[in-house]
């Protein structure tokens, strides 16, 4: 919750930096709180793995970068094909953006157009659907890893043996085999 200091000044409770308007310091409060949920999935020791999931995995466009020994990489710019990562998982996810699910549709403004949707096509996507495609874009990161650790790309639940080993994920109910141990 956003604290007043003084009759023009507003500081964000997550991060502590000062504003000299309510709404900026509630903004900051915002993404921090995001950013610290975008953090906290990188911790996870549980994990389902969805269709969603792996209708991205799947999409996905890998790289080389020769940085030392080498390694292959998601394109992070482009990690789906496009810069426009969110219209690309969109259209990976089969979603269509409508009057609902952008901001600032003017009913007025869309009547100038022959085709409704190229008007809706221009505009962003609420905030609630960012988030939820921002997340589940970062979930991947936890998906992959699931998938190479496990030889499948499958969806299900599973679940971390040991807390900082990335290499120890196994579908829950099963128990993990290392060939080289």
């Amino acid at each position: 919750m956003v604290k007043k200091k003084s009759k023009q000044i507003y500081e964000c409770s997550v991060c502590g930096k000062e504003y000299n308007y309510k709404r900026d310091a509630e903004n900051c409060e915002e993404r921090d709180k995001e950013r610290k949920e975008m953090e906290n999935i990188e911790r996870v020791e549980k994990f389902t793995i969805t269709e969603n999931h792996l209708k991205l995995l799947k999409k996905m466009y890998v790289d080389w970068d020769d940085c030392e020994f080498g390694a292959p990489q998601i394109n992070p710019k482009r990690p789906y094909g496009n810069s426009d990562v969110l219209d690309d998982i969109a259209e990976i996810l089969g979603i269509k953006k409508t009057k609902e699910n952008v901001e600032d549709y003017d009913k007025e403004e869309a009547s100038k157009y022959s085709d409704k949707n190229e008007y809706i096509e221009d505009l962003e996507w609420k905030d609630e659907i960012y988030r939820k495609f921002n997340k589940l874009h970062k979930e991947t990161q936890i998906a992959l890893q699931i998938c190479l650790c496990v030889g499948k790309f499958e969806t299900g639940n599973f679940v971390k043996k040991e807390t900082y080993d990335s290499l120890s994920w196994k579908k829950s109910g099963e128990t993990i085999e290392r060939g080289l141990d």
